[in-house]
């Protein structure tokens, strides 16, 4: 044998050694499931040795042993399919990494009834999912907010959903999120750098509102707006409403009255304001219901009657669009349904996967005395 050949021996023998050294059992029972995961139809031992280059009688050892762990079922015909076993594992791994997870909510205030129903469809949501859903109440202050977004983020929160009491001020803290890899998602009102705000078609919502209180109105009427939080959700529904207003142009906007909250002391308070300032006035626009909600016990304590119309679609007011006033309508939202969907986005978004909307609307509907029958109200 010549040196040249003897050579090419060697490195014969050398490829042999350094093939079964990567290719030992594991590797083959790998490269077994990846075939039969790509195939359409099971596949013969044969068949299966012949893909991926490997004895017959090794491929026939690993089919028989996983189908003994039910990773692969035996066909009649001497055939091997995937195994529920493999499924099995599938639905683990989901249930592992992508929904148990830990959400941290960020909430202006606990007490109004819109969030008890949305952190009440959460917390039902994120535990059928066998994860954990922390909660920070700002009561209305922006600057305790930003510090509890701060702690959330040393309690290990895997994703970061804020209702925020501001519509700006948190770029830092959204940036500081997005560093350690932890998505946020704004919910019910928009966010600078949020990476998806889920929320309801708010400009939708006060032109339904609007269009059933100027409905309602003689020509020459005064009408005010009754605003609360300084927030994307509640600047949109003004917007919406003002839109609405330019085709009634016999109707005049003489106030808005900003109560300083969402809540029902300060939509009394409010209102008290602007039937001083505006003794003739017909009707209030309030972005929410809570604010409507104020403004008719201010109406009811100073024995005046006046056309309202809101946002929400809390059962307060819809009891009160019952029995025939002031509160006329409300363009109602779905805060269930606005929680439900956010969790699917987060959970998306911590999967590593961006959604093609970085704003989605969530539709609402106009409840009036007409069909309010048909509506499930929330609170």
């Amino acid at each position: 044998m010549s040196v040249k050949d003897l050579g090419q021996k060697h490195e014969r023998a050398a490829k042999k050694m350094e093939d079964r050294a990567r290719t030992p059992a594991v590797v083959r029972s790998a490269a077994v499931l990846r075939l039969l995961a790509r195939s359409s139809h099971p596949l013969t031992p044969s068949a299966i040795a012949q893909e991926i280059a490997a004895p017959r009688t090794s491929v026939l050892r690993i089919c028989e042993s996983l189908s003994d762990e039910r990773m692969l079922v035996r066909g009649r015909q001497g055939t091997y399919w995937l195994g529920p076993r493999i499924a099995s594992l599938a639905a683990d791994a989901r249930l592992s990494d992508h929904h148990a997870l830990t959400f941290g909510a960020l909430i202006p205030n606990t007490s109004n009834a819109y969030y008890d129903a949305l952190l009440a469809a959460a917390a039902a949501d994120v535990e059928s999912s066998g994860g954990r859903l922390i909660v920070h109440d700002a009561s209305d202050d922006a600057v305790r907010q930003r510090h509890q977004w701060g702690e959330l983020l040393g309690l290990g929160a895997d994703v970061v959903l804020v209702d925020a009491v501001e519509t700006s001020g948190y770029e830092d803290l959204v940036q500081a999120s997005h560093d350690r890899g932890i998505p946020v998602v704004a919910i019910g009102t928009r966010i600078d750098g949020a990476d998806v705000a889920v929320t309801s078609d708010n400009i939708q919502a006060g032109l339904l509102s609007a269009t059933a209180l100027l409905s309602r109105l003689p020509d020459d009427s005064h009408v005010a707006i009754l605003d609360g939080l300084s927030k994307n959700a509640n600047a949109e529904r003004i917007s919406g409403f003002r839109d609405a207003l330019r085709d009634h142009p016999q109707v005049h906007l003489v106030a808005h009255e900003r109560g300083g909250a969402d809540d029902v002391e300060s939509g009394r308070r409010a209102t008290r304001r602007l039937i001083e300032d505006h003794p003739g006035l017909s009707g209030i626009f309030a972005v929410c219901d809570p604010l409507a909600l104020g403004a008719a016990e201010a109406l009811r304590d100073l024995g005046r009657t006046m056309a309202i119309t809101a946002v929400d679609g809390l059962a307060g007011a819809v009891e009160l669009i019952d029995a025939g006033g002031p509160i006329l309508a409300t363009a109602a939202q779905d805060p269930a349904h606005l929680a439900r969907t956010a969790l699917a986005i987060a959970r998306q978004l911590h999967d590593g996967t961006t959604p093609r909307q970085r704003v989605v609307s969530l539709p609402v509907r106009l409840v009036t005395a007409a069909d309010s029958r048909g509506y499930s109200p929330w609170g």
